[in-house]
């Protein structure tokens, strides 16, 4: 914690403070278990800093929710006691926090989109952005 007030916390703050738990609590040791939970978390938040420094929002937001459903698909393929699976289930929890604290409605859009047999559109789709960013 520091002597920032919360109003100047960033997206990229709160990502540093999720890795630096991840990799140092102690909680889930990832040299001790390769494959783990904790990989994937890893992994995930590490990729998603670097984009965060040189991506719109949007672009980011289209990439993570589709390698969030690409590493999806992945995990039904493999055995539920498969590591594979629980570091593929990491990584794309981590995913879907960053990508919630970004648009809080996010699931809820999902699901909506989903009853209402909506497919969500792709990154240039300025409408569909606009109703979500404002």
């Amino acid at each position: 914690m520091g002597d920032k007030t919360v109003s100047e916390l960033t997206i990229m703050d709160i990502t540093e403070r999720m890795l630096n738990f991840s990799m140092f609590s102690g909680i889930a040791d990832a040299s001790d278990c390769p494959g783990s939970y904790n990989d994937g978390v890893i992994d995930a938040l590490t990729e998603m800093r670097r984009d965060m420094e040189n991506m719109t929002e949007r672009k980011f937001v289209a990439k993570y929710e589709e390698v969030s459903i690409e590493k999806g698909d992945d995990m039904f393929e493999l055995e539920d006691d498969d590591p594979q699976a629980e570091y593929i289930q990491g990584y794309c929890s981590a995913v879907e926090d960053i990508l919630n604290l970004i648009n809080p409605s996010k699931l809820y859009d999902e699901i909506n989109m989903l009853r209402e047999g909506i497919e969500p559109k792709d990154e240039t789709d300025e409408d569909f952005w606009n109703e979500i960013f404002g």
